[in-house]
């Protein structure tokens, strides 16, 4: 499914006009994809509590949902204990970019190979 920039626009228009994104930035919640530390900081103090994880993470399905994705991954995405590796209770810029890496590194590696498919053996 082609999705087009005045689409995403409006979407995000939506959002905002409901109320999603008072604090959290609209034009990224309703879009598949990683959010950024940034994203999740509500108060912008540097790093994430597990308030705002939660709020971020509620308001984030719910956007999705509105914007006619599936909020596909969210069961097996990282709890907050998860990506709070020293267990303080917040969530630093380090720690987030860790988790980040080590999960796009489990991507990466459960992705096989292209191998040789049709067109990839030589011909004669």
């Amino acid at each position: 499914m082609k999705v087009t920039k005045s689409f995403m626009a409006a979407v995000s228009f939506a959002a905002v006009a409901l109320g999603f994104s008072m604090q959290v930035h609209a034009s990224n919640l309703g879009v598949p994809g990683p959010l950024s530390l940034s994203d999740y900081d509500l108060d912008k103090n540097g790093v994430i509590s597990a308030e705002e994880f939660k709020t971020v993470r509620q308001k984030r399905e719910a956007a999705l949902k509105a914007a006619g994705h599936e909020a596909k991954g969210m069961d097996n995405a990282p709890s907050f204990a998860d990506l709070d590796a020293n267990g303080d209770g917040s969530i630093t810029p380090s720690e987030f970019e860790a988790a980040r890496q080590a999960r796009q590194g489990n991507v990466i590696h459960d992705v096989k190979g292209v191998g040789k498919g049709m067109g990839m053996e030589k011909h004669k």
